[in-house]
């Protein structure tokens, strides 16, 4: 899924130096956090040195590489003050206003953030023609590639197992104010996936309990996208040596989307029922923006809505039979309300900033920052929302981000009438939420492993934080640490729903040393020392 994240990697290009260009003697954690003791060469997605932890594994030493943290705190300054108070909605405004007085920094900041509001092709159907449709337009749902077309026997994934209990999913939701204001489109668009049945979440007694998990791609991640395991993970260049993930090619639409999928499939092995479509403006979803997480909170909301009331809702049930409005939300959750069953959200980085949105919305404060009125509501209040899982996030906001991302977002939500990276709100109220699950490779590039544990030790619920030896991206993923990330969602949402509290397994760390050295004793498939 290398294509989904040039956005992201021209932004960190545009504003600083990479932590592998760092001084080694230079501080790369805040004060109070273990210093790293030693220093670890990893290829995707660095291709150079990061910091580590020391442990032993078999009797022999090893280096334990971690993501540093970007920006560090200034001098006499608390925590509090920078990571919140400087990277709140109202700082990154009054930040880009400075900017746009400053030539320079004008031209930077708007050359990545045109990055973020653009058209995104689709990739489903470039391989194999069977799987296009007409994003725009009104479609087949017949036409949608199920679970069972990934089990054939060149793909053999396991989400094949769940085709007997999926229905194919169209939603009807408004187009976001990227395209009804700049780009002057009118009318709805449609959301399609999958929602599939799960036979109860069991508890310790033996009784089943309907639960629901609501999930959301990473970025400009497609659900019925092929990855056939024949695309090797990834190429190596001959004149450098310089590592670089596998892309779509004549077998592969994107590839890593197979072990995606294959977190779905885990949820619904554990009896979950499991919704997720294509975001807005991505696969076989309408849209022109896939890059309003903040509206992708709302249209989750609306989703909610419709499997109530079945307004927008358009259904094609497993044995081919089509149906709409009311008669197809009672297929779905079988007459249970959407507002009462057990519900975790979770996402997958661009997906997961759709999730904290999501949370901040239900549980502190209902804000719309990509429109100049920012109107604001308060928390919608929904309590059967259990928790949210985070799969490779920006959790703990801008300030744990690249310097300059803050400049970015700030023209966004100015300028292209878009709410891209969660501000520092998420942060700061992460505490009001009932349950949160980190989990994510400890060189993942998006934020410094220190600001996705300042998130974790914030949380008051129930709470887990899971890291595995790998990067951000899913394509060169070891497919054991992919096990372990999804046997740690489901113990997490198990837990949830049905309100014990622990998550079984749960590391507790009371640092970021032994978050590190609780990894599994497996290497991403590039970076084996």
């Amino acid at each position: 899924m290398e294509r989904h994240h040039k956005a992201p990697l021209l932004a960190a290009i545009l504003f600083a130096t990479t932590a592998t260009a760092q001084d080694a003697n230079k501080p790369v954690v805040n004060p109070g956090t273990p210093v790293p003791e030693c220093r670890q060469r990893i290829n995707i997605d660095r291709n150079g040195e990061l910091p580590g932890y020391k442990s032993t594994w078999d009797g022999q030493e090893v280096c334990l590489p971690f993501t540093p943290t970007n920006q560090l705190l200034p001098r006499g300054v608390s925590p509090d003050d920078f990571y919140i108070g400087e990277f709140s909605d109202e700082r990154i405004r009054q930040k880009w206003q400075v900017c746009k007085a400053d030539p320079g920094c004008v031209e930077k900041t708007m050359t990545a953030a045109r990055a973020f509001a653009k058209f995104e092709p689709r990739d489903t159907g470039t391989v194999d023609k069977s799987g296009v449709i007409d994003f725009d337009g009104s479609v087949d749902l017949h036409q949608i590639r199920r679970p069972a077309y990934f089990g054939k026997p060149e793909y053999g994934e396991p989400i094949a197992q769940s085709d007997a209990t999926t229905y194919i999913v169209e939603f009807t939701v408004p187009h976001d104010s990227f395209e009804t204001r700049l780009l002057k489109l009118e009318g709805d668009i449609k959301l399609r996936g999958w929602y599939i049945k799960g036979t109860g979440v069991a508890d310790t007694d033996g009784k089943k309990k309907r639960a629901l998990v609501i999930l959301n791609n990473g970025g400009g991640g497609e659900l019925t996208a092929i990855d056939d395991p024949r695309t090797p993970p990834f190429a190596v260049d001959q004149a450098t040596g310089n590592y670089s993930p596998a892309k779509s090619d004549e077998l592969s639409e994107e590839p890593g989307t197979r072990h995606w999928r294959g977190f779905l499939r885990a949820f619904n092995a554990a009896g979950f029922d499991v919704l997720i479509t294509d975001r807005r403006g991505n696969g076989i979803s309408g849209g022109r923006n896939g890059f309003n997480t903040a509206e992708q909170a709302n249209d989750i909301f609306r989703e909610l809505d419709q499997l109530d009331t079945g307004k927008g809702l358009r259904v094609l049930a497993p044995n081919g039979q089509e149906s709409a409005e009311e008669p197809a939300a009672k297929l779905l959750l079988d007459g249970q309300s959407a507002k009462e069953v057990p519900i975790v959200v979770g996402g997958y980085s661009r997906g997961s900033y759709a999730t904290q949105w999501f949370m901040q919305k239900n549980f502190v404060q209902d804000c719309n920052y990509d429109i100049p009125e920012k109107p604001c509501k308060g928390p919608r209040g929904l309590d059967n929302i259990k928790g949210a899982i985070l799969y490779g996030p920006n959790s703990a906001g801008l300030g744990y981000r690249l310097a300059g991302h803050d400049l970015v977002e700030g023209a966004l939500r100015q300028e292209f009438d878009t709410t891209y990276y969660p501000d520092s709100a998420i942060l700061a109220n992460v505490d009001k939420w009932p349950a949160l699950q980190i989990v994510k490779g400890t060189w993942d590039y998006v934020e410094g492993l220190e600001g996705s544990f300042a998130t974790y030790q914030r949380a008051k619920g129930l709470k887990d934080i899971s890291v595995f030896l790998g990067p951000h991206i899913l394509q060169t993923q070891n497919p054991q640490n992919m096990e372990f990330a999804a046997g740690r969602m489901v113990s997490f949402a198990t837990a949830a729903v049905l309100s014990r509290k622990e998550v079984p397994g749960a590391v507790n760390p009371k640092d970021l040393k032994e978050l590190v050295l609780s990894v599994p004793h497996q290497w991403e498939l590039s970076s084996k020392p």
